[in-house]
């Protein structure tokens, strides 16, 4: 069902979270982001959050993305689980150069995908921490 590595997702969970507790704390200073791993294959760095977690996105592959768009639908409650096939649909008529920036302007993006993840059986728990 799922079309991206759990742990491509689990990334980007990270340095979403990660730059929404920055964001929430008031603050802009990226060198004290708590529980993010520099030794992630696609950490951003900690510089500019929202553009960083952009080029994560465009990174990725079509399929990659529009299942992280899916995801996130998921674990928002826009679609359920039964309705997967629904959600890629919709996300595929979505403009592909518009897709990161739609993502990253979701406020909860980390919250939503890790919920998704858990919505489909996977689980993001090991990934969060850096262990694998």
């Amino acid at each position: 069902m799922l079309q991206i590595a759990v742990e491509k997702v689990c990334d980007l969970i990270i340095n979403s979270l990660a730059l929404n507790a920055t964001l929430e704390s008031g603050g802009d200073d990226f060198t004290e982001i708590p529980d993010i791993d520099d030794n992630l294959e696609f950490a951003p760095p900690r510089e500019d959050g929202y553009l960083d977690l952009k080029r994560i996105i465009d990174k990725m592959n079509e399929e990659e993305q529009l299942h992280l768009v899916a995801l996130a639908w998921i674990g928002r409650g826009t679609f359920s689980v039964d309705e997967w096939d629904d959600a890629l649909q919709e996300a595929a008529n979505l403009d592909n150069g518009f897709i990161s920036d739609y993502l990253v302007k979701m406020p909860q993006l980390g919250d939503y995908l890790e919920e998704g993840l858990s919505e489909l059986g996977y689980s993001s728990e090991g990934f969060e921490t850096g262990i694998r």
